[in-house]
């Protein structure tokens, strides 16, 4: 099974955009989705009391089980690869 990560984060911030390319660059392994966080200060400041964390991004893994924190970008750097994974290729999509 593939890692899925989550990245709460802000367009314009060099850690958020340090965070994607290092999971782009870890694909097919690890794929993300990115939540741009630009346009809602609220919604910012509320992952921030939830997480507990008081800069950008906010990595979580996310598992059957749900989503857990991973930390910023330097955390994301460091941690541990899942070991148990197979990599098929997307089937070819049909031209017509």
């Amino acid at each position: 099974m593939r890692e899925i990560y989550k990245v709460y984060g802000i367009s314009d911030c060099p850690a958020c955009l340090r965070a994607c390319a290092y999971l782009m660059e870890s694909y097919p392994h690890k794929e993300y989705v990115f939540v741009n966080c630009d346009f809602s200060a609220a919604f910012r400041e509320g992952l921030k009391e939830m997480y507990q964390m008081c800069t950008f991004p906010i990595v979580t893994k996310v598992t059957a089980a749900g989503e857990r924190l991973i930390g910023g970008w330097t955390e994301l750097q460091q941690a541990p690869p899942d070991t148990n994974l197979s990599y098929d290729a997307p089937p070819i999509r049909d031209p017509t």
